[in-house]
């Protein structure tokens, strides 16, 4: 029972510290992406979106320079007018963080699959503006493989979406290893062994020299003289 009571305040405690936000900021921001989506991701007049980003998107662009479409957003035939279908992920007094899922059209439904978008978002007089968006994770088109490709997928691959290449696509499941490979130990553990059996060998011989050298001086006789010594320089 204490068990269950902890369970369902842990529960209370986690959706009520959620990030939310009001119905007016909900409103705000669907206009936002509604204009920002339409027009500077499609790229369909680029112009239209440029009151909606920050300073910081716009990178320095005057309207002119924006509205020639060679912007910083990610480009994307998103399917529909209206976008908002999107969970925030974190809020703060600055910024709001959601994940945006967009849908391709269906004249490139077989090039290109869904793609969700981290967006953020920073309010300004009464409005909020798109301050970043980039893809957080990709999924395949339909009828293809089912790839799902996550944003450090992204950082190796700026391109992304690399199941729309040619070319053969990895096998999925474990990796196995070359049979070559499994006789590497074997051959390190043989060669120890061999070494060792040298130096036994080596050994050995060594022994058996310093021995046979001990009883010959035990067999020469007192009198017998022994080797003459080398004359000194």
């Amino acid at each position: 029972m204490a068990v269950c009571i902890a369970a369902l305040v842990s529960a209370a405690s986690s959706w009520a510290s959620a990030p939310r936000v009001s119905a007016s900021e909900r409103a705000q921001i669907n206009r936002t992406l509604d204009i920002f989506v339409n027009h500077a991701v499609k790229r369909h007049d680029t112009g239209a979106a440029y009151e909606v980003v920050t300073p910081t998107l716009k990178g320095g662009m005057t309207r002119g320079q924006w509205s020639r479409g060679d912007i910083g957003v990610y480009p994307y035939p998103a399917k529909g007018t209206r976008f908002h279908e999107w969970t925030v992920q974190y809020r703060t007094k600055d910024e709001v963080s959601v994940e945006l899922i967009l849908a391709p059209t269906e004249r490139y439904q077989e090039k290109l699959g869904q793609i969700l978008f981290n967006v953020y978002l920073q309010p300004s007089h009464g409005r909020w503006l798109v301050d970043s968006f980039m893809p957080g994770a990709t999924f395949a088109p339909i009828g293809k493989p089912g790839v799902v490709q996550a944003a450090r997928d992204f950082t190796a691959n700026p391109s992304a979406q690399t199941y729309n290449r040619g070319g053969k696509s990895a096998p999925i499941g474990a990796a196995r290893v070359s049979a070559k490979w499994a006789v590497v130990p074997f051959a390190v553990i043989l060669l120890l062994l061999l070494a060792l059996a040298a130096r036994g060998v080596v050994e050995n011989l060594r022994f058996r020299r310093l021995a046979a050298s001990h009883a010959r001086t035990l067999s020469m006789r007192p009198d017998e003289p022994g080797p003459r010594p080398r004359n000194r320089p």
